[in-house]
Parts: C-alpha cells; structure tokens; sequence
C-alpha cells in the first residue's frame, strides 16, 4: 500500500516552475498514493494513546477492520478513528486527514484533511507538519499561504525533524535563485549542514550548489563544494555524483582527473542520472579502451564495496 506523501508536492505558484519541479523530483516525491493505504509512517496496529479508554481502543480497531473490508467500509472506518482521534489519537487524526484528503466515502476535502494533520502535528507528529508546509506552500487542497507554509515547516524544524530542514532549505534556494529574498541562503546553508550532521545526505546536493554556483550571493569555494560532493557521492547520490564527475574533469575544487570524472559519471549514469550519462557517453569517446576498462573496474569495485 502507498502511504500519502509527506514531503515534496507540485510546485508552488510563486516559485520558480522549472527548478521546483526539479526539486520535486530530487526529494523522490510523488503525489498523494492511489487506493487504499495508510498514512505515512503509520502501520495498522492500534497504539493506546495516554487517556485513551478502552472503548476508543477497541473503536480504532474497528477502524482498521473496516479499512481492510472488501470493499472498504468507508463509513464505519471514518467513525472510528474520529472516536479515536477525540481520546487522543494521533493515528486516527492521520488516518481522518487521508480520508478527507483522498475522498474515501466522502467528497475531497483538503481543509478537513489540514484541520486533522494540523491537530496531529500539534501532539507530536512533525512529518504531518512537513505535509502541512508542502500542501499550503503548493495549495494543494488548501488556499495557497506561504506565511502558513513557513509557520508549518518551522513546527517541523522546532520540532528536531531533519527532513524539515532539508526541505525548508531547498525552498529558500528555489527562491534565491528566482530573486526571491536572496539573502535568506545563509539561513538555507545552516538549515543544511544541520539536516546533514543528523544523517540526511541529499542536503549534499544544495550545499554544493551554494558553493558552485554562488545562488543569492552566497560565497563560491570550490574545494568546500567538491568536500560536499565527495559526501553525496559517496552516499550513492547520483545528482550528487554526476557534479562531482563534471568537477574532475574541469579540476574544480579537486585535482583534474579524467578516470575519476568517468567513474563518478558511470555511477551517476547507472544511478539514473542524465547529466552523469552524457559525461560518461563523451568520456567513452575519448578514452582509450585500456582507460575504458579500467574505469568500469573501479566504478563495479566501489558499487561491490556499498
């Protein structure tokens, strides 16, 4: 089953359309999931909620009941997570907002289904918060409001979400480079190295674009964007790869060096990246098949040791 999106949704109206698409792209996201799931991160199972009485337990478990009916039994799904969700619950707040959001036995309502993300958002659940900053940014079922937007992602950072971090961070850079509130990179590059140190290393991706490309005014430094890229492609990033390719070949940052730049493009290109796959079909051109070999053998040695 596929759980709702909790992270990147269609662009937003007041971002810059080419480059949020290809954010959208980057985080991995995809609209809201088709058919019968459950909400992200989220499993069947009923988990007391503090103050939950038994009889809100046993009407969550009814819920779920009903969800794996064939057909689903809409009705008596929705009634029992709103028994749930008035003891507590934050699964049954989730569950409600995917209800309304997906119009399962109900018209579309993406006000209803905020209203319910928003209350679980408020009792601990931060991906929902995200979710939030996504829908309103994008008014994806809600009246676009970015001040509501930034007010949801900044609950998902305050909350200690790295994912949060990262997110909030490549919406200030799609701004900065659409001359929207440049000066705001600053606040994008320590969101980043933040949502880094704790495990999040797409952020590699951003970082070395601040540090390449010089988005807003921010400093460029060649060899901190190439230390950034070496961490990214080292974590199987392969838009992260591909940069780092194109930089050994043009000795930015790093020592020029054609063999490397073909093996981080093979990785990139395996990877899915098209950028990587142009490097590594001009490099095939150029090398010589001694050369050739030689870099496959070292991109299979570094894919093996993964």
């Amino acid at each position: 089953m596929t759980p709702p999106d909790t992270s990147y949704p269609a662009t937003s109206l007041t971002r810059t359309l080419l480059l949020c698409v290809a954010l959208a792209m980057l985080l991995g996201c995809t609209t809201a999931g088709q058919g019968v799931s459950t909400p992200a991160g989220l499993s069947d199972d009923v988990v007391a909620a503090p103050g939950m009485t038994p009889e809100a337990e046993a009407a969550e478990a009814r819920a779920h009941a009903a969800l794996r009916a064939t057909p689903p039994d809409w009705q008596a799904a929705r009634e029992g997570f709103e028994i749930a969700a008035a003891a507590g619950s934050v699964a049954a707040m989730t569950q409600l907002g995917w209800i309304y959001e997906q119009g399962h036995g109900v018209p579309v309502d993406g006000e209803a289904a905020a209203r319910w993300y928003a209350e679980a958002a408020r009792r601990g659940a931060p991906e929902y918060a995200l979710k939030l900053g996504w829908m309103y940014l994008g008014g994806q079922g809600v009246a676009q409001d970015v001040a509501q937007a930034e007010h949801w992602f900044q609950t998902a950072i305050e909350a200690d979400y790295a994912p949060a971090r990262l997110a909030w961070a490549s919406v200030l850079i799609a701004d900065a480079q659409g001359g929207v509130e440049p000066a705001r990179v600053d606040e994008a590059r320590t969101l980043l190295d933040a949502a880094l140190a704790d495990g999040e290393t797409l952020a590699t991706h951003f970082l070395v674009r601040l540090y390449r490309e010089g988005i807003g005014g921010h400093p460029i430094d060649a060899a901190r964007a190439a230390d950034y890229a070496q961490i990214g492609a080292a974590h199987g990033h392969a838009q992260v790869q591909a940069r780092l390719a194109y930089m050994y070949l043009e000795g930015e940052g790093v020592a020029q060096d054609a063999l490397t730049a073909a093996k981080w493009a093979n990785l990139a290109a395996a990877g899915g990246d098209a950028s990587g796959d142009r490097l590594r079909r001009l490099l095939d051109d150029v090398l010589t098949e001694a050369e050739r070999r030689e870099v496959r053998a070292r991109a299979v040695a570094w894919a093996v040791a993964q």
